[in-house]
This record gives C-alpha cells, structure tokens and sequence, in this order.
C-alpha cells in the first residue's frame, strides 16, 4: 500500500467529521427494535441491487413482513447476496460487519453469529457509540419531515431530534408538492392556518419554513426530482391558484380513503420559487436530490442539475448544496460548481453508489472546482451500520484521490491533510453555518 495514501488515511481518521445528510431515526428510541440483521440491512439500499440481481419483490417484502427465522432470510437472499457483495452498498455492510461487529464475511456460516452481535445493539447508547465514539461526527444534518413532537416515527423524522446527534435540515415537499389531502392537513395542524384558498396555502408555507427556521433548521432540502423534473419555471400566480384550486375536487371524499389532491406542475413551479424567496431573505441553504433515484426504476433525466440553472441565475444569494455528486451527471455538476459562485458540491450518498466515479470525480474537481466547493460526505442512510460503513469508503476514497494528487506533485503531503480537514469539516461548518467547534 502507498505510503502516501497510508499517512493520509491515517490523518483522516483523526479528523472530526461533519455529516451532510441522513435520515437516521430523530431519536434512538424511535429506532425499529421488531427487527434482525437482514431486515435492518435491507432496509435501504442494497436490497434494490438485489433485486436488481434477480431477488422477486414479493421475497424481498417476505423478509420485511414475515416472521422468518435468520436462516430461511438467508437462504432466500443468499444467491443474489453473493453476486451483489462487491457494489458499494455491499461493501458498506461488508466493512460495518468486520469492523463494528469482527465478522469478516457475511455468508452462511457467519449470519447467525452477526445476527446475535446485532440484536445486543438494540440496547440504548449504540447511536453515540457509532456517530460520535467511533465515527467522530460533530453533528450529521437529519432530514425531517415535520415539525410535530406527536410524530411516527415509522413514516416521519422530526424536528425534535436529538441535538446532541443533529442538526436538522426541513423538507419542503410538502409545501411543493401536496399531494394527498394527508398532507394538507398536516400543513394545516402544523401552522395553525385552515387552508381555505391559495393565499392561505402561502401563508402557511411562510409560517412553516419560519418556525422550522427558528426551531434550528440549517437547511431546506427539495427531495422531488424522485416525483417530477428539476426544471421549475417561473409561472404566473394566477396559473398556479388556478391549478391549486384543483384540490377542493376531492375534498368531500371519506377520509377513510385516501383522498387525492390534483395540483399541476405550474403550482408547484410557483411554490418552488416562492419558498427560493424565503429561502433569500432567511439566509437558508438549500439542498436539492440530483442524480440517481433510490430504488429500482424512476426517469433519470428529470434528475439532471443542469435543469436547476434558471434557479442558479435567479437567486444568485442562495447557496445550492447539490446532492449525490448528481451521478451520473457529475460531470455536469463541475461545469455548475466551477461557473456559479452559488453552487456547491455534496457528495452524500455518492461513495456507495460509486466509489470509483467518486474518486476520479474528486481528481476532476480538485483540477477544476475551488477547494472549499467540495463536502466530502453524507451518510444517507436509513440506519445505523450504513453510516458507519459507508464513512469508511468516504475516507478511502478521499485519501486515494488526494495521494494521487501528492504523487503528481500538484502539492505535498501537509498541504493534502488541510484539504482533506476542508473537506470533511471545514467546508460543510462554513457552509451551513454550523455553530460548532472541536
């Protein structure tokens, strides 16, 4: 092994370590204690590379769903196991086995020991013991999704997280993109104001991203490049009332329905930068999903940074955080990054999906993007180990690229350390203003 990449690995893992993005549970008692091995690590992503691979969707629910001893999980996922163990989101559980657990290799002969070491970590203290004992992370930026402290935890995070854990960062999606009249009313409970009429509707979106700002929101994050494309032109009001108006249809439908709520593109596209003009005047960045989809199937195009650029131009005073390294468009979010002085680069999620495009992504920015455009990681993860694991990849992979840069001789082993200090701290504290010190 280089002797470079060594001595900065080593420094790297001294670093404190500030965490873009997760979706951790807002408290650890809320955490999901009816559970085993496979279904904790299935839970988010590497379930869909087996899928991907083969695995029928009806098994996959079987091991969500039914009482199956740890065995009969295995021996249904076990064929697919296999060929997927080398992806990113199989490496990840690899390395949270072996390092958090001493399990070398997750098989057959070792899922009943792993599941035992697993089921002793449902006791209270494992969240600080991973995130801050082993992880070194000062804060991680938890999306949530209400502003409720009666929250469900199985379907919500909350903005009465744990601070000792989080910072939280408020999801817009409701405001953008109301869907169902669940979550009309939701907007309705939540900001005191009975939405009656489209003046209503943003009146009470002010008042949300208010209280969630003064109730420490660092962030706002625009997660709907899973729903609809990131192209938001600008629309008259009365297009977007218009099509607002829609959801009074199905207002009489019986609530033990699930009602619908009909809004167009135009609304939306008029919410969305109804909510930039908050974001403006508060001062708050916003996070923005680019890239890859989570899951298996979505339009990939509707995901493309580029269609963000009328909102880079338009609101040149807000920060754009741009998640995933938008992969498979990071070439794309260079050109982006290195043009506007009002996007920066978030490479949550991204050393998973591709550790090997994350590191020639971190060569190409390093040659093109300003230095402190760069956060280096987010865990992205619907639990625990994932984080772990995937923070192990980040530090890899930044060390890999940062050792080239050394062996090329563009600067030295002392001058790769501050960089990579910049990247896994200094950059995502200055950029959400984190008021926090080591």
């Amino acid at each position: 092994m280089d002797k470079t990449y060594r001595d900065l690995l080593d420094h790297i893992n001294t670093l404190e370590i500030i965490d873009t993005h997760e979706h951790l549970p807002s408290n650890e008692r809320d955490r999901d204690k009816d559970t085993d091995i496979i279904k904790e690590y299935l839970s988010h992503y590497f379930d869909r590379d087996l899928v991907s691979a083969g695995l029928a969707k009806d098994d996959r629910q079987r091991i969500i769903e039914e009482k199956l001893t740890i065995m009969e999980k295995w021996k249904i996922v076990e064929p697919y196991w296999e060929v997927s163990r080398f992806t990113g989101y199989g490496r990840a559980l690899g390395i949270a086995a072996q390092e958090l657990y001493g399990i070398d290799k997750i098989d057959g002969a070792t899922i009943e020991e792993l599941n035992n070491k697993f089921l002793e970590t449902l006791k209270p203290g494992y969240f600080k013991k991973v995130l801050k004992d082993r992880c070194k992370i000062a804060t991680s930026l938890l999306n949530v999704e209400t502003l409720d402290k009666d929250y469900n935890p199985k379907d919500e995070r909350s903005i009465y997280c744990d601070r000792d854990l989080y910072s939280p960062v408020y999801a817009i999606s409701d405001l953008v993109y109301p869907d169902l009249w669940a979550k009309i009313e939701k907007v309705e409970k939540q900001s005191g104001i009975r939405i009656t009429s489209f003046d209503r509707w943003l009146e009470a979106a002010e008042v949300l991203i208010d209280k969630a700002y003064k109730m420490g929101a660092v962030a706002l994050k625009n997660p709907l490049a899973y729903q609809r494309t990131l192209k938001y032109e600008r629309v008259s009001r009365s297009r977007a009332e218009e099509e607002f108006n829609n959801i009074f249809d199905t207002k009489h439908i019986p609530d033990w329905e699930e009602r619908i709520a009909e809004n167009g593109k135009a609304f939306q596209d008029y919410m969305a930068h109804y909510i930039l003009d908050i974001a403006n005047k508060k001062n708050l960045v916003l996070q923005i999903h680019t890239g890859i989809q989570e899951g298996n199937g979505n339009i990939l195009s509707n995901s493309n940074p580029e269609l963000l650029s009328n909102l880079f131009l338009q609101y040149p005073d807000v920060t754009f955080d741009i998640f995933h390294i938008s992969y498979p468009y990071q070439n794309e979010l260079t050109v982006l990054a290195k043009n506007y002085p009002n996007v920066y680069i978030d490479m949550c999620w991204a050393h998973i999906v591709s550790p090997n495009a994350s590191v020639a992504s971190l060569l190409e920015w390093i040659d093109t993007v300003p230095l402190n455009k760069i956060s280096a990681f987010g865990g992205d993860y619907l639990f625990i180990d994932g984080v772990y694991g995937h923070l192990q990849l980040a530090k890899k992979n930044v060390a890999k690229a940062l050792s080239i840069k050394v062996g090329e001789g563009l600067f030295d082993i002392d001058k790769a350390k501050e960089v990579s200090r910049m990247f896994f701290y200094d950059n995502p504290k200055e950029i959400f203003k984190l008021k926090i010190e080591v």
